[in-house]
């Protein structure tokens, strides 16, 4: 892979992984068009997530730490709602199902299908917050957390996107836009984390064992490592300014004009898979 794919792909990654338009859609659309190998493709999105989950990390580090304290009651909402997409991962992975997940067709069809929720939940960002409701950490439900837990546990198709499906579906649900919000990217922290950590020990064994059979392999490993940092490092920064911008476009009810982009991006990429 050259350079600048890699820093096209962390620049767009960061962007695309907080507004609901689908990280995964897109990066599969540039992996598409770069020829990109699936398996490596696979291995440069996990660790472009792993940029993205430290700008998640840096917005709510307070909120993160009251997790310990005043706001724990948060803490089991989370847990459930983190276990559909735990175990739809493991049964994807353990079947081998995952290496489907990279066709452009599939990505096409759900970017349309992430428009569509996106358009359609336009009512809820107009609507007023009943002032009877509490906003704090427990009125999240276990029910409403296994719920959006489940949408997030559907974003795992690529073009489906995750931030746009779990605050649609929170916000239906009555949660508070600001705490809709937050539990959202609260729920991607495991999941990157998870991802991450698994993807780190494969490419360390992989690492090792090339490294026994056949040494002069690894020196030319050690670029793809270094390229994978500064992508780390690229979707981080750039995701640090996306997640604050989309706050403020979700304050200001502008959530759902991201309808026009993956609808026609979707159709695009889809026309482009069939006949491309």
């Amino acid at each position: 892979m050259d350079f600048w794919q890699l820093i096209l792909l962390g620049l767009v990654q960061g962007l695309s992984e907080f507004l609901p338009i689908s990280s995964s859609g897109h990066i599969v659309a540039l992996g598409t068009i770069f020829q990109i190998d699936v398996a490596k493709l696979d291995d440069i999105s996990i660790a472009l997530h792993f940029g993205t989950l430290l700008a998640i990390c840096a917005v709510y580090s307070e909120k993160l730490k009251g997790l310990m304290g005043k706001e724990r009651s948060l803490l089991k909402p989370l847990f459930i709602g983190s276990l559909p997409a735990g175990i739809v991962g493991v049964l994807l992975v353990g079947t081998g199902l995952n290496d489907q997940l990279h066709r452009a067709d599939l990505a096409g069809v759900m970017l349309i299908i992430t428009g569509c929720v996106l358009w359609f939940g336009r009512r809820l960002e107009s609507e007023e917050v009943d002032t009877d409701t509490p906003t704090t950490p427990s009125s999240i439900s276990g029910k409403s957390a296994f719920l959006i837990g489940l949408a997030q546990a559907c974003a795992i198709l690529p073009g489906l996107s995750r931030s746009g499906m779990t605050i649609v579906t929170a916000r239906r649900l009555g949660v508070e836009a600001k705490l809709a919000t937050q539990f959202s990217f609260f729920l991607a922290i495991p999941i990157i984390a998870g991802a991450s950590f698994i993807t780190l020990v494969t490419s360390l064994r992989e690492f090792g064992e090339s490294e026994g059979i056949e040494g002069e392999l690894a020196p030319q490993q050690q670029p793809d490592l270094y390229l994978l940092l500064i992508g780390v490092v690229i979707s981080a920064a750039v995701g640090l300014i996306a997640l604050r911008w989309l706050i403020k476009l979700i304050e200001r009810g502008k959530f759902h004009q991201f309808a026009f982009w993956c609808i026609p991006l979707g159709v695009i990429l889809l026309i482009y898979s069939l006949y491309g």
